[in-house]
């Protein structure tokens, strides 16, 4: 069923979300408009994806060392017993913290959700609030996954417009022109609320004033809204971001979702968490246990060590990925040049141009509209960007995210280059992991074992205990930015000076 069935009366949905997130997927899958495979996919093992979103390392060794210490617990972790229907005291409270810690009142922040991933609090939100065929906003560069979530919640997701100006995040301003051209109009229903992504999903943050700003209409307009933010403590060095629910008025109206797969590389253990007013909670809480209770107390346990690993863990990582947005700017002001070289002047629009600066999180924005309307070499017109997808995955095997997943229509790209090289960082910390994992083996066998009685043991099994995992660097982290490198200079560029070749003519036109 797709959500233009789901739409009142039967209508089209203005934005038709699972369309364009299929078609964005066969993009990336190599996948012509006829379901056709006609060039490589994403996964293809001599493609450079810059379309996977994973987290940019492995977590911290202590977390590896908790679960560890948690599977062989059968006192606090037994394998064989439904230990998820009971409260993780330690995790909820720290989680408790966490949420009064980004200014979120103590009554709100105690209102806990736990389940297993963000996806499903998704679910459990809507099963909470919304009715089938009820719509929800969310502004332009919003996260492809929930085109399907809305789909299969039977609910009417809307992409409102955004401008690069305002680093493509919803305001005021941009609301009211989406209620004037469609609600006012009576061409889609009265909204039942709004998903803000707080950073956003390429990495925009919002300030206290667009915040407040936001909330005013919400209230006006009897607005509920979900604040996911799963890229909160990925802030680049000297930003932060404030949480909705923090300011005056708007604890009541707002459910706050984060998680632990992108600041914290905890995507495959499967946990998310949330907080928000106790009516709505109490529906979410109610969707989780009956539909699908299966947060293990082993993850939870090893949720809890990633939220109390050393700053310095987190701290390295958006540095690491402040770098890499540097980088990719730095690249994509090099293709246009080799473009402008091969055709011998500057086209008036340049191929790529990054649509604003990042301030948090693993990706960038890139639009692409220099190339709208340039012929492809099978003679078909560059109309979005799948059309940008499809040249460069088949003629440079470098597959972007084409954002016709992230609300735009036209030419606009996404470069995620959080977990690009990922796989090489592996190594580094393999020592430290098995240093720490070691140390909790022993220590589930001798509990009262001293520090040093430890030490020599593991000194025994030749384990060394010099060895450690900088917290702030990862020598691994280089071999993807040579990635990155390899990816614009030696696959992006030489397509684009193959494009803009064939259409010089077209370039050079006023």
């Amino acid at each position: 069923m797709s959500i233009a069935s789901h739409a009142h009366g039967g209508s089209s949905p203005v934005w038709d979300a699972i369309g364009n997130f299929r078609r964005g997927r066969d993009a990336i899958s190599g996948l012509d408009d006829n379901g056709l495979q006609a060039s490589a996919s994403w996964f293809d093992p001599d493609v450079i994806s810059l379309a996977h979103g994973e987290g940019i390392r492995r977590p911290h060794p202590s977390v590896v060392a908790s679960g560890v210490a948690a599977l062989l617990d059968s006192k606090n972790h037994s394998l064989d017993n439904y230990l998820y229907l009971r409260r993780a005291d330690a995790f909820e409270d720290t989680l408790i913290e966490l949420f009064k810690s980004q200014g979120i009142p103590g009554e709100i922040a105690a209102n806990l959700g736990v389940d297993s991933g963000v996806t499903r609090l998704f679910f459990g939100f809507f099963h909470a609030v919304a009715e089938p065929g009820d719509v929800f906003l969310t502004a332009q560069s919003y996260y492809q996954g929930i085109n399907m979530w809305c789909d299969l919640a039977k609910v009417q997701l809307e992409s409102v417009e955004t401008a690069s100006e305002q680093d493509h995040k919803l305001t005021r301003a941009a609301l009211e022109r989406w209620y004037e051209r469609y609600v006012y109009t009576g061409r889609v229903r009265k909204p039942r609320g709004i998903i803000l992504f707080n950073p956003s999903y390429t990495g925009a943050l919002y300030d206290a004033d667009e915040l407040a700003a936001l909330g005013e209409f919400a209230v006006e307009q009897d607005l509920v809204v979900l604040e996911d933010a799963i890229f909160w403590r990925t802030e680049f060095p000297g930003n932060r971001s404030i949480r909705l629910a923090s300011l005056p008025g708007m604890a009541d109206r707002v459910v706050t979702v984060d998680g632990g797969s992108k600041a914290y590389g905890l995507a495959n253990i499967r946990i998310g968490w949330a907080c928000g007013p106790s009516q709505i909670m109490d529906r979410i809480n109610y969707h989780t246990m009956v539909s699908s209770m299966t947060v293990t107390s082993q993850a939870k346990t090893m949720a809890l060590a990633a939220l109390r690993a050393p700053a310095e863990y987190l701290e390295g990582n958006a540095l690491e990925c402040m770098a890499r947005a540097a980088l990719v700017t730095e690249l994509v002001e090099s293709v246009n040049e080799q473009v402008s070289f091969a055709v011998g002047f500057s086209p008036h629009v340049p191929f790529f141009r990054v649509a604003h600066q990042p301030k948090a999180g693993h990706s960038i924005l890139l639009d692409g509209n220099g190339m709208r309307g340039l012929s492809l070499p099978d003679g078909n017109l560059i109309h979005d960007s799948t059309d940008v997808t499809r040249y460069f995955l088949r003629e440079g095997k470098v597959c972007f995210s084409p954002a016709i997943s992230n609300g735009f229509t036209d030419c606009t790209l996404r470069v995620s280059y959080g977990c690009l090289g990922s796989e090489h960082t592996y190594a580094h910390p393999q020592r430290a992991e098995t240093k720490a994992a070691a140390r909790a083996v022993l220590r589930h066998a001798d509990p009262l074992a001293s520090e040093t009685q430890l030490d020599h043991r593991l000194r025994q099994a030749d384990i060394d205990l010099d060895w450690s995992c900088p917290d702030g660097t990862n020598d691994g982290f280089a071999a993807g930015r040579s990635l990155i490198r390899e990816a614009f200079l030696h696959r992006i560029a030489p397509a684009a000076v193959r494009l803009a070749l064939s259409n010089k003519e077209a370039l050079h036109a006023p």
